[in-house]
């Protein structure tokens, strides 16, 4: 349980959910720069999983949103394409859950085909988590990086006292089974934090009020993205959650692991953040 006031929350989606979720802060900034001074800054504890552990680092580590939307919308990345089929993705998942006796179960069968995989080696794949962060150093911003034990099943929250790189650990939350390879962080395997929910949202329990980003559909391929289990784990605090609009998911198109995604999606979600920036400035208040 968090012991700051308010929490924002960061879900996964991909390449194009880190731009979507850079552009939707920026957008709110655009139009409200009030409401991202006090959103963020350290009294808000950042939830980040998946492409939300990214932004979240990105953010906690001191870099600005408009800097951050200029490396989206820049021609050239360090991001690698990666083909992902979202149905053969879900059918995993799915045969992982069928006749388990429980998540955690259904999870190490996915950490068993994300084990088995064939995927790019992973000092491949470390070397573009290190190019998105500009700093590899724990903030002392509260953060939340959830990743799965690819052996157990169970889900691990790292933060700046787990004494883990921050590189591994948000390669860890980013590593999508047969994907990106698991990543090793002290003997364990660990994968997507995704597997076990896009947002995780429980894990802000304790704040009075908490902001979910969600870079794709209130349902997706993978299921809800924000459970009613999750939402009651949550109590009394007041929660809003943003999902991608039409236009956005529209821009972040069929592959969200596809680079080529990251410009539109960024400028979707800039202009989905100025079109609800008085509405996400009222709840905040």
């Amino acid at each position: 349980m968090i012991t700051t006031k308010s929490a924002l929350v960061l879900a996964g989606g991909g390449v194009a959910g880190i731009a979507w979720e850079t552009g939707f802060l920026l957008g709110l900034q655009d139009e409200a720069p009030g409401l991202v001074q006090r959103l963020l800054r350290p009294s808000t504890t950042l939830v980040g999983t998946s492409a939300g552990s990214t932004v979240g680092a990105q953010i906690a580590t001191g870099n600005s949103l408009q800097q951050l939307f200029d490396r989206q919308v820049a021609a050239m990345t360090a991001e690698r394409n990666a083909t992902i089929d979202l149905a053969q993705i879900a059918g995993m998942m799915t045969d992982a859950t069928k006749d388990a006796t429980s998540p955690e179960q259904a999870r190490q069968r996915l950490g068993v085909l994300a084990l088995a995989a064939d995927t790019p080696s992973a000092a491949v794949r470390r070397a573009v988590i290190e190019a998105r962060l500009t700093t590899h150093e724990w903030p002392d911003w509260p953060l939340l990086v959830p990743a799965v034990d690819t052996g157990t099943g169970e889900l691990r929250v790292f933060d700046k006292r787990s004494g883990t790189s921050l590189v591994d650990v948000v390669a860890a939350s980013c590593a999508v089974p047969a994907v990106w390879p698991p990543v090793d962080i002290g003997g364990h395997l660990y994968m997507d934090g995704g597997t076990r929910s896009m947002a995780n949202a429980d894990l802000a329990a304790g704040a009075a009020q908490v902001l979910i980003l969600v870079p794709s559909a209130a349902e997706s391929p993978f299921g809800t993205a924000v459970s009613d289990e999750q939402l009651r784990a949550l109590g009394a605090a007041r929660v809003h959650m943003i999902n991608a609009d039409c236009a956005s998911l529209e821009a972040m198109g069929a592959n969200p692991l596809d680079p080529e995604s990251r410009i539109p999606a960024a400028r979707a979600g800039r202009d989905q953040g100025r079109r609800l920036a008085a509405e996400i400035d009222t709840f905040w208040n």
